[in-house]
């Protein structure tokens, strides 16, 4: 599995989690919150280091 791959599934699971947040029970509503933002969060991580991966440093070339 590619990192755009770990991206897109990332912000798919963001947006269920958070569409969960608005039908689920009042108690449980800030879990699924912290949940989402938590997976932005790591699909940012993810996203930013992405262009930095397997990439020639040109020492070897």
């Amino acid at each position: 599995m590619n990192l755009r791959e770990v991206i897109k599934i990332l912000r798919f699971e963001r947006r269920r989690v958070l569409a969960m947040s608005r039908v689920c029970e009042p108690e449980f509503a800030g879990d699924y919150l912290r949940t989402a933002r938590a997976l932005g969060i790591a699909a940012e991580i993810v996203e930013k280091f992405a262009g930095t991966h397997r990439r020639k440093d040109g020492r070897n070339g």
